[in-house]
């Protein structure tokens, strides 16, 4: 708590500092607010009007990222404030944004799962084709489905016509300190870029194998530690292409990628004890023989059209098709001995115009965004049966069919010179059929059917120019997400669906801050409420626990968030930011929110520190402090309620170090660098014996890159 107020002061003293200074409105380390572009989404723009939080992280700022860790969830959690903590494992169930689920795009494409979460949004493909992350945080209704909590956009590589043709090499290897043998991670990358005849042409292929995983103690981490996907002993895989033409103030543009995740593993889990601190462990053992190996494998690609004037508008449309397939891993608990798989296609068309006002007669400049969008989703999860083998064809999820029509509208307008309105509407319509199907969890015959449901959410923000140094922004928006529509299916009992009825959860987000510059130091402060009538997760009826309906309570989640960034000197740069979130629900339907969320949607307050030293033009060194609160929100919970856990703080020092020497680069990182010995936060959460899991110890990761 004194930390926290230490944070509160620091805030407002800045905050009043503003009002007797004159400076440049800026955000991200170094770059003003009219040079942070976002230009892979529908954000495409300057950031300098927009009424809500973002965060950009451009190549190079994702390449000292990268240097410490190969994971992007625990590169967002160190940069983007609001986002949980990563856990280093193939999934990201966890990590919510501002307490609410977050919605992924690659190159605009939405590549997150609504139908059925699988929890590998942010693994859908590799760094190494990756240019820079775009994230809004808060409900957005840009985009439809998902992202009450907010929206990151993976910006992929582009070549230039006239760049000439370039080549780059990768190699690298990972490993930990504490148990050498066994935890090196080789990887290989190689990209091309250039041009053929007016075409750009940009190609990446990488290979990496990720080996054991070990703790500060040198003990080897189990291979799905948190039962939700693991990372070690995998190879992964994935190319990338693009392809671009322009000709006469147009473009058209192809993308593909392929990604492979694929564990095998020697090593089963041994269980730990939380009363006793025994930690979950890795022995040598094997899952039963006719168990799949889990894996990860998504195939995406778009054909993009780009025409500066049609219509008196910059025109985009968008035809993009995704499939991704996971096998999870084996539980022998469930059924006797079970896995399941998830497979999701997805076929969809986006289209949107960008008309200057200047055209519609408003002379103050501004613009008006308008489309429409139409998507098609195709999502299952069969359930394998191995030791026990039911035989009776029980599924988790049967095969959802859903449609989507949508349209909407976006408006800029520059009110005064100080004072700039956005305000927007999109109205989505659903056709979901359900097949018939066998419940997995009850064995039932349930009759399918279709249903029909809508949402139209609105926004209304603007940002003020105070004075030079200070920008207040903020406004209302509303978001809206299908709930994860497959979980309560499993357990159906009756043989109709006539009760079920997933109603959108639209969420109503209300945000308040001010951003600036004020004696060398940029800042953003932002308070955000958002409050749902139904929660985003399906809670088990205790009367009839078997119903398919199930109850959906109120709630409502609160924060704040700071961001701070500056010199020391003309070389050595600083930067930080905390933020907490926390939330309620209406448990027992009584009006009154007083039961806390659980750790799956709320996490412990976060606190990143960096601090950067260039030591020549070429080489630099850089040290990430991250301090992970407590939280103990159910006192007395006993051991096996999921994600009531109580969370202790944590702490953890990364470092890094890059140099060039011509054409030749290399980075060396250092994770956890103190090697630390703690529970990682998810097995905190979790809150059960044989998922309590400590941490990854010190790992080091070593890159050499040579461009020619």
């Amino acid at each position: 708590m004194k930390f926290s107020n230490m944070l509160l002061a620091t805030t407002a003293l800045f905050a009043a500092a503003a009002a007797a200074q004159a400076q440049t409105v800026t955000t991200d380390e170094g770059a003003t607010l009219e040079a942070v572009v976002v230009t892979g989404s529908r954000f495409s723009g300057t950031l300098t009007t927009f009424p809500g939080s973002s965060t950009v992280l451009n190549e190079v700022q994702l390449e000292k990222q990268l240097a410490t860790t190969n994971d992007i969830g625990s590169v967002l959690a160190s940069t983007v404030p609001g986002m949980a903590a990563a856990n280093g494992t193939a999934a990201n169930v966890e990590q919510s944004l501002r307490g609410r689920p977050l919605r992924v795009f690659i190159d605009g494409v939405p590549v997150s799962n609504p139908l059925r979460d699988g929890g590998r949004d942010l693994r859908l493909i590799s760094p190494n084709a990756i240019t820079g992350i775009e994230v809004i945080r808060g409900a957005s209704a840009i985009y439809g489905q998902g992202g009450a909590g907010g929206v990151i956009n993976y910006v992929t590589r582009k070549g230039k016509a006239d760049d000439g043709w370039k080549f780059r090499t990768e190699l690298g290897t990972g490993f930990s300190t504490q148990h050498f043998g066994g935890s090196g991670s080789p990887s290989i990358s190689q990209s091309v870029t250039g041009a053929v005849k007016g075409f750009d042409v940009t190609l990446n292929g990488s290979y990496e194998h990720v080996g054991g995983q070990f703790d500060a103690d040198g003990d080897r981490l189990a291979p799905d530690p948190h039962n939700f996907g693991g990372i070690s002993d995998s190879d992964i895989w994935n190319v990338f292409g693009k392809v671009g033409y322009n000709f006469g103030g147009q473009r058209v543009e192809a993308m593909g990628n392929f990604y492979r995740q694929h564990q095998n593993t020697d090593y089963i889990s041994k269980a730990g004890n939380i009363a006793q601190g025994i930690k979950e462990t890795a022995v040598k053992g094997s899952y039963d023989p006719r168990a799949l190996d889990p894996v990860n494998r998504n195939v995406m690609g778009y054909l993009g059209y780009y025409n500066d004037d049609l219509l008196s508008s910059a025109f985009h449309a968008q035809a993009y098709y995704l499939k991704n397939y996971s096998v999870f891993s084996f539980d022998p608990a469930r059924l006797g001995g079970t896995q399941t798989t998830i497979s999701s296609e997805k076929i969809g068309l986006q289209s949107d115009f960008r008309t200057p006002l200047e055209k519609l007669g408003w002379s103050a400049g501004g613009e008006l965004l308008w489309g429409a969008d139409i998507s098609h989703d195709t999502t299952q999860q069969p359930l394998i049966p191995l030791t026990s083998n039911p035989g009776d064809g029980r599924t988790f999820t049967p095969p959802l069919r859903q449609m989507n029509y949508a349209a909407f509208a976006q408006l800029e307008m520059p009110l005064t010179q100080r004072l700039t309105l956005r305000a927007g509407v999109r109205h989505d319509q659903f056709v979901l059929k359900i097949d018939n199907f066998v419940a997995g969890l009850t064995a039932v015959h349930v009759n399918g059917g279709e249903l029909k449901y809508q949402a139209t959410p609105v926004n209304i923000g603007g940002t003020f120019q105070i004075v030079q140094q200070a920008q207040l922004f903020g406004g209302f928006s509303q978001g809206f997400s299908i709930p994860d529509i497959g979980s309560p299916l499993r357990r159906v009992a009756v043989t109709n669906l006539d009760n079920f009825d997933p109603k959108p959860q639209l969420v109503n987000n209300y945000e308040l801050g001010l951003r600036g510059k004020v004696l060398g130091v940029r800042y953003t402060g932002a308070y955000f409420i958002n409050t749902a009538k139904y929660g985003t997760d399906f809670v088990i009826d205790t009367v009839n626990p078997s119903e398919a309906q199930t109850l959906r309570e109120k709630e409502k989640v609160h924060g704040w968030e700071v961001v701070l960034d500056g010199r020391l000197t003309s070389k050595t740069r600083w930067s930080a930011n905390y933020s907490h979130t926390e939330g309620k629900r209406d448990a027992n339907h009584d009006g009154v929110l007083d039961t806390p969320l659980t750790g799956r949607r709320i996490g412990p307050d976060q606190f990143n520190l960096a601090l950067e030293h260039d030591i020549t033009a070429d080489w630099l060194v850089r040290l990430q402090y991250n301090h992970s609160g407590a939280r103990n929100k159910f006192p007395g919970s006993a051991v096996g309620n999921y994600y009531t856990g109580r969370v202790r703080p944590t702490d953890r020092l990364d470092a890094l170090t890059q140099f060039k020497i011509n054409n030749v680069g290399f980075s060396l990182g250092v994770n956890n660098l103190l090697n630390e010995n703690y529970y990682s936060i998810t097995s905190q959460m979790i809150n059960r014996n044989e998922l309590y899991s400590k941490a990854e110890g010190r790992t080091v990761y070593l890159k050499l890159g040579v461009n020619y």
